[in-house]
């Protein structure tokens, strides 16, 4: 609107000019210098056309240049969707035990529940610097008879991850992680559902350390070695200072992928300077009111390899030394292993097909299973939507915690990520 009212008011300009050239014609004409003020008039009113074309020009060069859109993010908020990303996980599972007791016959128990609520948010600060937070609620209620007593029944989002990092791969392999975060011990691979509302992995259980830890490592052409130290929670006999940073441990690995063959694979190995700070076996220490004589450590190795579809996981993890309570009880070197293989199918959306043979030894007080036998179905249905359905049979030792002999379990989950 603005343009169009000074072209017009430009235009009337000239207009008004050229009546003025008329009417001074007329006015003059009986004067002998008519000519030389006509002829200056002319030239003024050609200035003066001159200019408004000039001027015309750079009105539709201006008009050339889009406005910015209201709808177009700016300023604050612009910056927000650039640079932090928010994602989500959501899972329903349902479960059904039938579980034959040493001397107590046969248990059954189902039942139902969200098995957990995943919220994650990454922030991309510079060059240099991220940082990441998750917040996680998990439903343990669904493992009936195998964790419920020992895992509190939360409602409440608990802060599961935070932690800053420090890295550029454009310029150094290397890299510094700070927080609470899952120290790199093991690899923890599965294709079954990892929650405890249906029943966790062996090696997650054995192997899964949260703590707050200083990470330094460094990533170069596939290979990637980190070393980790943190202050554990569970002490040693004789050991007064609680506040002295004593645990540590080292992670080493190698991935690899070629998507034009359908290739890809990971092998590593870790090493932990106490595998009594596992979640799991952490929980297990403070339910029955034990501490540990010396710090046992732990190391694992796993392998992963796919083709075209096909995969196969390898993970074996063990205690490097006795788990021995201030009880007086020996528990041994607590060991488990857990291996996957299956294909993916893609006849209308992906199908997974898992099979899983796992086992432990001298797990009977972490109430795992001598030997598991599994298959699983993940069945995409919609984007970012699958459906598992699976079945497991576990076959216990003699010094199981709950006196179990066998244990039939079918389940379900439903999950969506966003």
């Amino acid at each position: 609107m603005y343009f169009k009212t000074l072209k017009a008011l430009l235009l009337g300009l000239c207009i008004v000019s050229v009546a003025a050239v008329s009417w001074v014609s007329s006015s003059l004409a009986g004067e002998g210098n008519l000519d030389q003020q006509v002829q200056e008039l002319i030239q003024q009113n050609r200035a003066l056309t001159d200019r408004l074309t000039e001027v015309e020009q750079q009105l539709n060069e201006m008009k050339a240049v889009p406005e910015p859109s209201r709808a177009e993010g700016v300023g604050f908020l612009s910056d927000l969707e650039d640079h932090i990303t928010i994602n989500g996980l959501l899972e329903f599972g349902a479960a059904y035990h039938s579980t034959d007791m040493n001397h107590s016959g046969f248990e059954h128990d189902s039942d139902i529940s969200m098995t957990s609520v995943e919220l994650g948010i990454e922030a991309e600060i510079n060059d240099w610097v991220s940082a990441e937070m998750i917040l996680l609620f998990e439903d343990p209620s669904g493992a009936i008879n195998t964790y419920e007593d020992i895992r509190d029944d939360e409602t409440n989002f608990d802060v599961e991850e935070a932690f800053i990092t420090i890295a550029n791969p454009d310029v150094t392999p290397g890299f510094l992680r700070a927080g609470k975060m899952y120290v790199p011990f093991g690899a923890l691979l599965t294709h079954f559902p990892d929650d405890m509302g249906i029943d966790s992995p062996l090696t997650l259980l054995l192997g899964e350390t949260l703590e707050k830890a200083l990470v330094i490592g460094a990533e170069y052409a596939g290979f990637t070695v980190s070393a980790y130290t943190f202050n554990g929670d569970v002490e040693e006999k004789g050991d007064d200072d609680e506040n002295v940073i004593e645990s540590y441990g080292f992670d080493a690995n190698y991935a690899f992928e070629d998507e034009d063959c359908g290739l890809d694979l990971l092998v590593g190995g870790s090493y932990i300077s106490n595998i009594a700070d596992s979640d799991w076996i952490e929980e297990i220490m403070h339910h029955h009111g034990a501490d540990i004589v010396d710090y046992a450590g732990g190391a694992a190795a796993y392998l992963h390899v796919g083709f075209q579809g096909l995969f196969f996981d390898a993970e074996y993890m063990a205690a490097t030394d006795h788990v021995d309570t201030m009880t007086g009880v020996d528990h041994g070197k607590p060991t488990v292993w857990n291996i996957e293989a299956g294909y993916n199918y893609n006849w209308w959306r992906n199908l997974e097909i898992a099979l899983q043979y796992a086992g432990s030894d001298d797990c009977g007080f972490l109430r795992l299973p001598r030997d598991r036998y599994g298959i699983n179905f993940n069945q995409e249905i919609f984007d970012n939507t699958v459906l598992s359905v699976g079945y497991m049979y576990d076959e216990y030792a003699t010094d199981d915690e709950l006196d179990r002999n066998t244990r039939d379990l079918i389940f379900g989950q439903l999950a969506i990520e966003f």
